[in-house]
């Protein structure tokens, strides 16, 4: 994977857990909602200003 295809595959992932955030608003599920925001706290506000991402062996050229 490239790392152009890895930013792709967190803007995909964000925008779905964007998302899913509005539909768990929706539906009144504030403690789902909160659950989701913050499994993906880090990845929305990088505490570094961006993302660290672990490089595997073998994998860089998929």
């Amino acid at each position: 994977m490239t790392s152009e295809q890895a930013a792709q595959l967190i803007d995909n992932t964000l925008d779905l857990v964007h998302q899913r955030l509005q539909d768990l608003e929706a539906q009144a599920l504030p403690q789902e909602h909160k659950a989701l925001a913050a499994e993906f706290r880090e990845w929305r506000q990088p505490s570094s200003g961006h993302i660290d991402l672990m490089v595997f062996p073998g994998l860089s050229n998929s």
